[in-house]
């Protein structure tokens, strides 16, 4: 959940409310206020501003002024003339339609790009490339990004699973162990039975690599490492999912194909010569067919 949307969300004292508001109102113009200048503004106190900040999960002022200000710049970029959770209405043609579905996803892959941290990646794939079983775990339609990616690393003989059974996933989650790492994927980064599974890896010592939305949610704070993905979509009021799918998505090929680049000429190899065992067809678009003397 976005910072600004969770402050609209929990239930402030009056006081509070007004300092609330005031930063709502100022946006990035509050740099330039000392948590004295906002007391003194709003007829508070600066012990207030403390609290709120405590309310929204920040050990002090310093550090919610800061995610706030983050926050505003990465939400003034990108999606300039397209909303994500209506991209197109209903007097829209086909054609616009198409544009505006294409312009949305466009926006979201600049916009992932815009928050991708290579330091983090480095992590990731350190954490993926030194633990033998790789376990993705997500809910819903989420599953089905994650039997891709399980697909692309079991055909570089990477073993990896996720799991479309809730039940299974705790499971899993119990009998992990050392040779284990996770990858969570969720928007929100607050479903309960993610989190629930957060926890048990951690009681396992097992690292967990999440992906999750930008803000100030209980997912990252239980990660080891995080990766960010677009976060423009409402949780309920949106057509679809076009733009986090997307963003989701992304992570996941930049995570598989940087992994895949650490011995890149040995998983091309596996790569191809287990599609060649196990996928028989018949290939009559000169384009489709391969040479069959294949080399590296």
């Amino acid at each position: 959940m976005l910072l600004q949307e969770k402050m609209k969300s929990i239930s402030f004292s009056q006081s509070e409310k007004t300092i609330i508001d005031f930063i709502l109102n100022k946006q990035e113009a509050i740099e330039s206020y000392s948590i004295n200048d906002i007391a003194h503004q709003t007829y508070t106190s600066a012990s207030t501003l403390i609290r709120i900040a405590h309310k929204l999960g920040f050990k002090g002022w310093t550090q919610m002024k800061q995610a706030f200000l983050n926050e505003v710049k990465y939400l003034q970029k990108n999606f300039k003339n397209i909303n994500a959770n209506q991209p197109f209405s209903a007097t829209d043609s086909i054609h616009d339609i198409a544009s505006k579905i294409f312009q949305t996803k466009n926006e979201s892959l600049l916009d992932t790009l815009s928050l991708l941290q290579q330091e983090q990646i480095k992590k990731a794939i350190k954490i993926m490339q030194a633990k033998t079983n790789i376990k993705f775990f997500a809910l819903a339609n989420i599953v089905f990004l994650g039997e891709e990616f399980v697909y692309k690393l079991r055909h570089i003989d990477k073993n990896a699973s996720t799991y479309p059974i809730q039940n299974t996933m705790y499971q899993e989650a119990l009998l992990s162990s050392n040779n284990d790492c996770a990858i969570i994927l969720s928007y929100s980064g607050e479903s309960p039975e993610l989190l629930h599974i957060a926890e048990l890896l951690s009681q396992k010592q097992v690292p967990v690599i999440a992906i999750t939305s930008i803000g100030n949610n209980r997912l990252e704070k239980l990660a080891d490492i995080t990766l960010h993905i677009t976060t423009r979509e409402n949780s309920y009021t949106k057509i679809a999912g076009f733009s986090s799918l997307e963003s989701a998505s992304f992570i996941l090929d930049i995570l598989y194909s940087t992994y895949f680049s650490l011995d890149y000429q040995n998983n091309f190899a596996t790569k191809v010569n287990l599609s060649k065992l196990t996928e028989k067809r018949r290939l009559d678009n000169t384009i489709l067919n391969d040479d069959n003397n294949f080399t590296l």
